[in-house]
């Protein structure tokens, strides 16, 4: 009489076997794959919901063009006037301000940021650090602020760029994303100005040094430029930035973290993969047990 034939171990790989493992410790996994959700389902209750605001922007770009302006291109660049060319460019150095870290400083300052930005370190009812010997640097409220609150993005094919803010407030993610913008034009536009009146400084000094009717009439031209320019710089509403869409607060279940069903969905899978491990330990120790 023959025997069954014995299949070796690696066989127990197979689907079939697989799916009788299953069913053999689905206590197991339908337990802890049980548990691991509704403890899921109860920590996204407790999870704060942090909202996401969002303003869209265009650079408001313009800027001086001069063609060769007498062949002054060299005097040009040492009175800071651009010639021609440089709107793409001043467009690029006004995203880059937006993002830079002295900007972030700034405004955390300006608006008294760092209790809100670590609210659990301070104790808002003596208005103090609750450790006052060990308080959150500037430097730990920028950080926080650039990689956790705040996220700014260029459309590289339309040239906009959107400035988003998250925060558990929804009325203050607004208002912030909102000012960062404001504040950024402002301080690009009195920038621009300061420059413009160094630059015409520096020509009308230069004009008064020279005895060459054709460099002076040059100078007379680059300087009347800088004083348009100036001009536009302070009566222009949107200087470097032009607000396309102003961010407005989220309807108060428009939250973008927790993601409940991705939260829960994940902890399912924790769960059953659990089990499944649990189920295989107790198989492999009541083998060695016989």
């Amino acid at each position: 009489m023959s025997t069954p034939m014995e299949y070796p171990p690696s066989a127990d790989l197979s689907l079939l076997a697989l799916l009788r493992f299953l069913g053999g410790n689905k206590k197991t996994v339908w337990l802890t794959t049980i548990a691991a959700t509704i403890a899921a389902i109860v920590l996204t209750f407790y999870l704060p919901p942090r909202y996401r605001a969002d303003v869209v922007v265009a650079p408001a770009e313009g800027g001086s063009s001069l063609g060769d302006a007498g062949g002054l291109g060299g005097l040009a660049s040492l009175a800071g006037i651009n010639i021609g060319g440089g709107a793409g460019k001043k467009g690029q150095e006004a995203l880059e301000y937006l993002k830079s870290r002295g900007f972030a400083s700034g405004f955390i300052q300006r608006h008294s940021l760092m209790p809100v930005l670590f609210a659990k370190k301070w104790d808002s009812s003596k208005k103090q650090w609750r450790d006052p010997a060990d308080p959150p640097t500037i430097s730990e409220g920028v950080n926080k602020f650039i990689k956790q609150v705040t996220l700014v993005v260029e459309d590289k094919h339309t040239g906009m760029i959107t400035v988003s803010v998250m925060w558990g407030d929804r009325i203050a993610a607004a208002e912030w994303a909102n000012e960062m913008v404001a504040e950024a034009d402002s301080a690009l536009r009195e920038r621009a100005i300061s420059e413009q009146n160094r630059s015409v400084e520096y020509l009308k000094s230069e004009a008064a040094q020279t005895n060459s009717v054709e460099i002076g009439n040059a100078i007379s031209k680059l300087t009347e430029t800088e004083l348009k320019n100036a001009m536009v710089a302070r009566t222009r509403d949107a200087y470097a930035f032009k607000v396309i869409d102003p961010a407005v607060p989220p309807d108060p279940k428009d939250h973008f973290s927790p993601n409940k069903p991705l939260i829960v969905a994940t902890a399912a899978c924790f769960g059953f993969m659990l089990g499944v491990i649990i189920a295989a330990i107790r198989r492999r120790g009541g083998q060695r047990g016989t």
